[in-house]
């Protein structure tokens, strides 16, 4: 016989029939009909994000789920098997060969076999009873992608509402400019007085705003066109 897998190394096998079989059972903790089949990932091949094999579960009252104060989901799986000590490879081992009695008229001798050697046997066996369909996969010719347009930041509605912006404020202040003189009489008539220095300043900061601005609006266009490129790759 091969030697038997240690639990975490086997494929997440799925048997709908199982599951739904497992269901009607006993609950392992009351002892009354069962209402779902918890998944056991301690000791097992399951991990984050990772449902274990359907052959690796218990079943449960919903109490003992979810919903009751010492339900598995709500005191972690460890402590929950420790409470009610659960061993989860003798349950296992407990439901399979009880399915394969009920099932297949197949009883399993244990004689002095190791639990995982048991496991691997029961698994081996109902997996064997299982008619899957073989799937045929269609090779198709890859989809050949729509070249993107690449925008110009110049050419996008935000760049050219700021650049009409700024041109406005500069129209502006070069006309208020003109009605009190010329540049270069203003510069030498006003140079050192508080209010032209303040008006100077207030200008250098506006300018050093609306460049901020133009940056800021340049990355999130940038940003944007990335994203719709992302999305249309995805639809492909």
């Amino acid at each position: 016989m091969e030697e038997a897998l240690h639990l975490s190394k086997y494929t997440a096998h799925r048997n709908q029939k199982y599951l739904a079989w497992l269901r009607e059972q006993s609950c392992v903790v009351s002892g009354k009909k069962a209402q779902c089949a918890h998944h056991i990932r301690l000791g097992t091949n399951g991990g984050t994000g990772l449902k274990p094999s359907d052959y690796f579960c218990i079943p449960l009252l919903n109490e003992y789920h979810t919903t009751g104060s010492s339900a598995l989901h709500i005191i972690g799986e460890e402590t929950f098997l420790a409470q009610f000590k659960i061993d989860s490879k003798k349950i296992f081992i407990y439901f399979l060969r009880k399915y394969l009695s009920e099932n297949y008229d197949i009883l399993y001798g244990i004689n002095n076999k190791s639990d995982e050697e048991v496991l691997f046997d029961l698994i081996t066996i109902i997996e064997s009873k299982i008619d899957r369909p073989i799937k045929k996969v269609k090779r198709q010719k890859p989809k050949e992608k729509p070249a993107t347009p690449k925008v110009s930041i110049t050419e996008s509605n935000y760049y050219q509402v700021a650049k009409k912006l700024k041109n406005e404020r500069d129209k502006e202040l070069r006309k208020k400019i003109k009605e009190s003189s010329t540049t270069s009489s203003i510069k030498k008539q006003f140079k050192g007085n508080e209010f032209y220095e303040k008006a100077k300043e207030a200008k250098r900061l506006k300018d050093r705003e609306l460049r901020k601005r133009n940056k800021e609006l340049a990355a999130k266009i940038k940003k944007e066109e990335k994203l719709k490129r992302h999305e249309e790759d995805q639809s492909f």
